[in-house]
């Protein structure tokens, strides 16, 4: 008999098998439509991935054969396509370009270093399910980033568009001006390639956006260099690859490499999870799925792990993939195991196909994939919606151009989370009424309503603790004093109050003093039961005394009502803000009207 509790570890062992025994043959056709779809885009996707991050072609097949099948049987969506993508390798060119020069033996070697912890790091977050540390990483900052990456990689990709060759250089916007200083020298029979692959995938894309126009265009572009002979002409091609799947061997472990390794590292997995976070939504709200956040980063972790055995630099989730992969029925991950298979099949066979593909075109690829990361509309209208966001991204998008773009993310987490803290310790303190047109209590400020004369109701939009405590309290005296006379109570409105510690507490205590010297009794309602429990606990329940904290809105109104001054309601007061308002006034006018048709007599 199976112990209960061994297949729900086995299960967090090896996910898959969750859904594994229950697959069928209807299945099997929608995922093997779907892996070979994906396939079909990811075999030159990955090669162009490959070249951008300053390795050779082939180890962008290698990565191929491992993170699709991978990431889809360990993490928790099965439509997700993993591999090669673009801004983790923009990050593996700018992090190890100043350890070795790219493409060499050494450069090539701490990538897979580079997969190993980045794969290390993924299965720790995971496996100690600290996949929250996501919400750390702010929509602002990953918009400025991604916008600014796009820029950065199609620089890296023009000189191979144009046919010329510049210098290293560490940052975009001198890169950019060494390549305007080539446009004197363009190789025009380049260019033309890589035009004309631009022109096919992007026709491609507006006649079905699911037809594989950069397949298409590499063996347009490739026939025409055989045919033609172009490559004799000038037109750089990759060459011959080496047929074969990768050799399995070990990183090279070195204390002092890793070391060096460790920071930008972390800046990698955070940034590239950040995108396969933000497929894995998308799947979820498509699939009605359920994201497991420390299972994706498992996922990943398990393909970039054993992918460093197997020479293959860093991977992770692609939108675009992972669209495709859904959009053409994949059911479960075997359209992913499918997809990995076929690559295999392409190292085993293919390679020589694959000898005249023009680097022009392979970096029009690059720049059609990546152009819609550029999006300055987005950051512009963060600007507009919250400040604070537009603040966030402009940073991060200027940073990245004119440093390193990991340092310019990480500044852009800093920045949130400082923002974040800003406005936790400085919460607003609202003033409430009743909206005479809506019949509800709301943000008197806002509406422009006045207040009872006999309660000011305030709320503080945030838990009242010991980093904002004293700024809450003294928003709080500050919104006291703006009333001509102090009015009978206070009533606060903790709705928005979900937790209390004894800082805030203290500093309640001596608001309620205060108070009492000016004439005015604090009251409390909407009080949450954790809030609740730490009044009772600290005693502040029975200072404030009975008939004064209440659960309720609708039993604070009518307690408070009924020990208000209700001659000053019925001649003095303008407004008729509460329910029980007009219960006054109106029983006054009636019998003023009885006392005036002589059907009552004496005083009123």
């Amino acid at each position: 008999m199976t112990h209960p509790n061994k297949q729900p570890r086995l299960y967090r062992l090896f996910p898959f098998l969750a859904w594994l025994p229950d697959y069928s043959a209807l299945f099997l056709r929608h995922d093997l439509t779907a892996g070979l779809t994906v396939a079909v885009v990811l075999i030159p996707q990955s090669m162009a991935y490959a070249m951008l991050a300053g390795l050779p072609p082939v180890y962008g097949l290698y990565a191929a054969t491992v993170a699709p099948a991978i990431g889809a049987l360990w993490g928790s969506l099965r439509q997700l396509g993993s591999g090669p993508i673009a801004i983790m390798s923009l990050l593996v060119l700018t992090t190890l370009s100043s350890m070795a020069e790219p493409g060499t033996a050494d450069f090539i070697e701490l990538s897979f270093l580079l997969a190993f912890m980045v794969g290390v790091i993924y299965l720790l977050v995971g496996l100690f399910r600290m996949g929250i540390i996501m919400s750390f990483i702010s929509h602002a900052a990953v918009k400025g980033f991604t916008s600014a990456a796009a820029l950065i990689i199609i620089s890296t990709q023009l000189p191979h568009l144009f046919g010329v060759r510049i210098d290293h250089h560490e940052y975009v916007i001198s890169k950019f001006i060494a390549i305007a200083g080539t446009l004197g020298h363009l190789h025009w029979i380049t260019l033309g390639v890589g035009l004309l692959a631009l022109g096919i995938i992007h026709g491609a894309k507006r006649l079905n956006p699911n037809f594989p126009g950069a397949m298409l265009a590499l063996g347009v572009t490739s026939l025409l260099v055989v045919f033609l002979d172009l490559d004799s002409s000038g037109v750089a091609v990759i060459g011959r690859i080496q047929g074969g799947l990768p050799r399995p061997m070990l990183p090279p472990f070195e204390f002092e490499t890793m070391n060096r390794l460790l920071g930008p590292a972390v800046v990698i997995a955070l940034v590239s999870f950040a995108e396969t976070y933000s497929v894995g939504r998308s799947i979820a709200a498509e699939t009605k799925q359920k994201l497991n956040v420390n299972q994706e980063f498992i996922g990943q972790g398990m393909a970039n792990f054993l992918g460093s055995f197997f020479q293959c630099y860093p991977t992770s989730g692609s939108f675009s993939r992972s669209a495709i992969n859904f959009s053409s029925g994949a059911k479960t991950g075997i359209a992913s195991v499918i997809t990995s298979l076929s690559v295999v099949v392409a190292l085993l066979f293919l390679t020589p196909l694959l000898t005249y593909i023009p680097k022009a075109a392979l970096a029009a690829l690059v720049i059609s994939a990546v152009w819609t990361l550029f999006h300055p509309k987005e950051v512009f209208h963060l600007w507009k919606m919250n400040r604070h966001d537009g603040i966030v991204a402009i940073c991060v998008f200027l940073l990245s151009l004119i440093s390193k773009p990991d340092y310019a993310l990480l500044l852009g987490v800093i920045m949130s989370l400082m923002f974040f803290m800003w406005k936790t310790m400085h919460p607003r303190v609202v003033r409430i009424s009743k909206s005479p047109e809506l019949g509800m209590f709301t943000n008197a400020d806002a509406a422009d309503i006045p207040s009872c004369p006999q309660i000011l109701q305030l709320r503080s939009d945030n838990s009242i603790f010991f980093a904002n405590a004293e700024y809450t309290i003294e928003h709080i005296m500050e919104r006291f004093d703006e009333q001509e006379d102090p009015p009978k109570y206070l009533l606060l409105d903790l709705q928005s109050m979900t937790f209390i510690d004894i800082t805030g507490v203290d500093e309640l205590r001596e608001l309620k003093d205060t108070l009492k010297d000016r004439g005015t009794e604090l009251a409390m309602m909407e009080i949450h039961i954790p809030v609740r429990q730490v009044f009772d606990s600290s005693g502040f329940t029975a200072e404030i005394g009975p008939g004064l904290v209440f659960y309720k809105r609708g039993d604070a109104y009518e307690a408070l009502f009924a020990k208000l001054d209700h001659d000053y309601c019925r001649n003095l007061c303008p407004y008729a803000l509460f329910q029980e308002c007009h219960t006054i006034k109106d029983c006054d006018n009636h019998l003023e009207m009885l006392c005036k048709n002589g059907d009552l007599t004496g005083e009123v």
